[in-house]
């Protein structure tokens, strides 16, 4: 080959190189842009809404929630009182195709399954206890405790096969049947509610027992191995906590531990959150998450129930906690035709109700009882000890003058 020819070769072959060139930057270029619109759009939709357009979208999801009312003759009172918990006193239920008071109804005398809903007992009454699955209370002195959450008081009276019986029988029945090594959360709940953070008692057998002892005895469950990922358990130790802080304590002993702990499985919950905002599929064991409605409810929604308990006030406007409430506002507006487990939904309206009331100027939320007010101990709990100042020596005699 000639020089002239190598020569235009070599031109031909830089100048193909210098095109090539050209292109891949100019493809690159293209999809950088691509990708950077892309992650614009992302961005621009996962923008959370202001406080006041997410509380507008919480009260939506509360409203949806309102509107599928349950059938007097054909859900459980398992499932009732769960709409008790999420709406308190102002539950309704559908009876002969109207709407009734589900709290007055309940209290007339009425039965499910050929069985009462209330009874009489050695100690006062109970309202009926677990029978079966998803029929009366699932947990020891459950319905109690959600009405302590209704904040039902101890003089209001409901119908038995045995004659009338009030809340406060139902309390003291609850403090007789008392027993270590069972199930505490809901006794905890309720009886801090009805007595207070410094209440003492004794049990059918004559041990005394206060409300101190319930807090040690929930400290020392294992959250995982407890109902719901342990979210009831959280839920109660939170409310106990802020009752005794209502009371004009200072934490301290168990009650220290108690917030200690809470603080804990909040950080877990924040940090086992999903992108989405909902929480994890296996509460705190592990991170992980579900593309099902109905597990993300009943799992997105204990945890931000217990959360909404837990949480300070300067903490309920963190993105992170904002992102869960709009994930699970969304998904109960969303899915409002879908079939619901009603426990799982009625948990999850009472985190979005507690979120409400707290967030909401013109609302008060129930964050523990406010019935105690502060003792005189709650202003001593930390002794504050003064300086000591040391004795001073005593000065040396001074010598006789000289002559004397």
């Amino acid at each position: 080959m000639s020089s002239l020819s190598r020569l235009s070769l070599l031109f031909v072959l830089i100048s193909a190189m210098g095109l090539v060139t050209a292109c891949n930057e100019s493809t690159q270029s293209n999809s950088t842009e691509v990708i950077n619109n892309s992650a614009d759009q992302t961005t621009s939709s996962g923008e959370l809404e202001s406080p006041e357009e997410l509380l507008q979208k919480v009260e939506q999801a509360i409203e949806v929630a309102q509107q599928r009312y349950l059938e007097s003759e054909e859900h459980s009172p398992w499932e009732i009182y769960h709409g008790i918990l999420a709406f308190r006193k102002d539950y309704q239920i559908k009876k002969d195709g109207k709407t009734v008071n589900a709290l007055d109804w309940i209290s007339s005398g009425i039965f499910y399954d050929k069985e009462p809903w209330f009874q009489k007992t050695e100690f006062g009454g109970r309202p009926h206890p677990y029978t079966k699955a998803n029929a009366f209370e699932g947990h020891k002195n459950q319905s109690l405790a959600i009405l302590a959450m209704a904040d039902v008081p101890l003089d209001h009276q409901v119908q038995t096969p045995d004659g009338p019986i009030t809340v406060a029988d139902m309390v003291e029945n609850a403090k007789k049947e008392m027993q270590e090594n069972e199930e505490v959360t809901w006794s905890l709940w309720a009886l801090v509610h009805y007595l207070g953070p410094d209440a003492t008692w004794l049990d059918k057998k004559g041990e005394e027992w206060r409300i101190e002892d319930l807090v040690y005895m929930q400290n020392a469950t294992i959250t995982n191995e407890s109902p719901c990922g342990g979210t009831h358990a959280l839920f109660a130790l939170a409310y106990a906590r802020n009752t005794y802080r209502n009371a004009g304590h200072r934490l301290r002993s168990y009650w220290l531990e108690a917030d200690q702990k809470l603080q804990r499985y909040i950080e877990e919950a924040k940090a086992m959150q999903n992108l989405d905002g909902s929480f994890s599929y296996d509460y705190f064991f592990q991170k992980s998450a579900c593309e099902n409605f109905q597990e993300r409810l009943e799992t997105t929604g204990h945890t931000l129930e217990f959360l909404m308990m837990a949480l300070p006030d300067e903490r309920m406007n963190e993105e992170w906690v904002r992102k869960a409430v709009s994930l699970l506002a969304n998904d109960i507006i969303d899915n409002k035709g879908e079939k619901v487990d009603y426990s799982a939904l009625y948990h999850a309206i009472d985190g979005l109700v507690i979120y409400r009331n707290r967030m909401s100027p013109k609302r008060t939320a129930q964050l523990g009882s406010k019935s105690y007010p502060a003792t005189v101990d709650s202003q001593t709990d930390v002794k504050v000890l003064k300086p000591v100042t040391p004795p001073q020596p005593a000065k040396p005699a001074l010598p006789p003058p000289p002559g004397k």
